[in-house]
This record gives structure tokens, sequence and C-alpha cells, in this order.
């Protein structure tokens, strides 16, 4: 049998950052090391973006408009269904990322063009970017899923919501996103990545004895608020950290004001997304995440699984993927963090325990090669069904 040969619709790919677009890209690498054809469709979201691209060898074709807007929405949709009608010989089947009114249109053609639909289904994630016209219920976002050949869901809520919806069970899969990838860490790995990014940017530099908390993903104003005065109370007492804000998606200047007002400029810094976190996460001291629902897909898997110790901000989405040790790594006050902060200082070693233990626990039951082989069966029924 020839290797899989997949479209993957998504409005948003890389460059962008975003938690989900991360996901996407190493989900994308991962397909491709175990020898399927991936090809991904999206959105031209910038005039200086070319047309057609590579990203980790994975081929990408970005189709204009970007869905920015409820007209855009209209005329991207009908470009992808164009440009599928064009290019469906080349392809096996089509795997749609998001539940929207784009699959549903993708749907409605699928027969014709004799390419059977997968869709991952993931009610609660936040859809940044969409038009407001594609901000659906989540009974619509099922519903657009009926006629799929199969239905990726990524929680036990999802799947709740699915077949009360009335969809037969034959068509879910029920499979959490693909972790695969592992950062390693150690004393001689730290230095080179502290060399590394400074050599990026000067501003990364890290002085010695000095511990760095990172704040990775894009964050709510009022929760990011709370981490930076936590972190600033303890440089006011004379706490040698520093804090590193990267791609929180708020612009610069609100949240760079409420650090100068404190007198911390040169010690918590703002700086834009990455697409490769591994120099990062090998210097970090801490992660905060205070708006995990915009780290859950990826980001906060892939610190677990690196051994950082992390403080996130407590949801429901946190409870069902932490295992029940490690509820005490959540923090649901500014109050509950500052005191969660002070006992990571005291109690570091306490703290590398925990996470440690955490990353072991998700290395045993998160198998992204198990998880990549799952893909791999359903394309193959895919095709079995495209052939019959």
């Amino acid at each position: 049998m020839h290797a899989p040969k997949v479209l993957l619709v998504a409005r948003r790919f890389w460059p962008f950052t975003d938690d989900a677009c991360m996901r996407l890209l190493y989900f994308c690498a991962a397909l491709k090391r175990a020898g399927v054809e991936v090809s991904v469709l999206t959105g031209r979201w910038h005039p200086s973006w070319p047309e057609y691209a590579q990203c980790r060898e994975v081929p990408i074709h970005r189709l204009l408009p970007a869905p920015s807007s409820n007209w855009n929405e209209v005329h991207f949709q009908k470009n992808v269904v164009n440009w599928i009608g064009r290019e469906k010989a080349n392809y096996d089947c089509i795997l749609v990322d998001r539940a929207d009114g784009l699959l549903a249109t993708l749907q409605s053609k699928s027969s014709k063009w004799n390419l059977p639909v997968i869709a991952r289904f993931s009610p609660d994630d936040s859809g940044i970017g969409l038009a407001n016209s594609q901000k659906i219920s989540q009974l619509a976002m099922a519903d657009s899923c009926r006629r799929c050949f199969r239905i990726v869901c990524t929680t036990p809520y999802a799947h709740r919501i699915l077949v009360s919806q009335g969809i037969s069970e034959s068509q879910i899969v029920r499979m959490e996103d693909v972790a695969s990838e592992r950062i390693t860490r150690s004393d001689e790995l730290r230095a080179a990545a502290s060399n590394a990014l400074f050599e990026t940017c000067s501003d990364f530099v890290v002085p010695s004895r000095t511990h760095i908390v990172l704040h990775l993903g894009h964050a709510e104003l009022k929760s990011l608020k709370t981490a930076v005065q936590s972190v600033c109370d303890l440089l006011d007492m004379g706490v040698m950290i520093r804090m590193w804000i990267v791609g929180s998606g708020i612009s610069t200047s609100t949240i760079y004001d409420l650090i100068k007002s404190r007198g911390w400029h040169r010690e918590i810094l703002l700086f834009d997304g990455f697409d490769d976190f591994s120099e990062l996460i090998r210097i970090a001291d801490l992660v905060i995440a205070s708006n995990p629902k915009e780290t859950l897909q990826y980001t906060l898997p892939l610190i677990a699984m690196a051994g950082v110790p992390m403080m996130i901000a407590e949801q429901q989405d946190c409870r069902s993927w932490l295992p029940e040790s490690n509820y005490f790594q959540l923090y649901a006050s500014e109050e509950s963090l500052a005191s969660k902060l002070n006992s990571w200082l005291t109690n570091r070693e306490l703290w590398l325990t925990m996470a440690h233990t955490l990353r072991q626990f998700l290395i045993r039951t998160h198998s992204g090669d198990a998880q990549i082989q799952q893909w791999m069966a359903m394309f193959r029924d895919s095709n079995n069904e495209r052939t019959a």
C-alpha cells in the first residue's frame, strides 16, 4: 500500500505561533516522520507570505483571502473548494482541523471528490483569528461533523457532546492531541541554550544565580497582570529573578506600562512568539501558564514532558489533564500564586521532584508513537472506504 496522502485543512498555520498552530506544526512533522505524505491548505494571512512554502518538510499551500471577516470567509471557503476540486487526485483523504462552517462545506463536496473527511472536534478551542460567523455553538459544531468518515475528539466532554447529538460511536475516535516532542535538560544544555539565546538577542542575558520564570501562551490581560504583579513583589523583596513573557498576544504597551510603573522593566521582558521552545525550556526554572486553555494543546504537555516546574491558573480542563497528586501546581488567585511562588523559592527540590513525577506519568500515559499509529490506522481505513 502506498503512503497515505493527506490534505490537512486549517485556517491558520505556521508562521503563527499560538498553541493550536504549534500543535499542528509538530503534528504534521510527526506524521511526516511516520511516512505520511501530508500537505497543509490554509489561509494566506499576509501579502508578504508566499502562496507555497515548506516547513519541516511539510508543503504549505496558502489561499487568499485570509478568513479574517465574514465577507472574506465566504470567498475563502469558495477558494478552498475550488483548490481541492483541482487537486483532489493527489490525496486520499481530507483532515479538517476545526468543526465549523468550512467543515460542513467540505462535507457537502466530499462524495463528489471521493475523498473521505476526518475532522477534529474540540468544542472548547478558543478560535483565535476566526470570523464571527464561524464562532458557532458547540451543538452546531457537532452537527457539522455528522457526515464525517471519522471524528477525532480530544476530551471525554467532547465525546459526550457528539453522542448526545446522535452521532454514531463507530464514527468517533477518542484520542488526545499528539504529544511527541521531548526536550532534554542538563546543566550543559542549559549553558548552550543561554549562549544561543543571547546571540539571538542580547536581552536574553541571565545573570549568575538568577532564576528564570517563563510565561508562555496567549494571555488574558487580567490573568497576565496577576502573574506580573506577583513576580514584581518578589523583585521588591530582593529575589534574584527574571521573567520572560513570550507570545502573549497582548499589545506590548499595555503590559509594559504596568512593568515600568513597578520599576522592573529590565527584569521582566516581553518577546514575540517562538516556533521552537527548546532553548527557552532548557533554561527555564519555572513556567507560569496564566491562561491554560491557550496552552493545553501543545505547550503545557511539552513543558511537563521536559520536567520543568509549572504553576497553572486553575481551570476545569487542567484537572482532567493533571494527575491528582499534581493539583498543588494549580493556583486560583493572586494570593494563591504568591504563596506558591514562595513555596517554589524555598522548596525547589520538592518542585523539581513533582515535575519529574508528572513527566514520568505523561510519558507512560501519553505515547506520541501510539497516537500516530492510531492516525495511520484511520488513514488506511479511509483509503479502504474510498476504494471500496
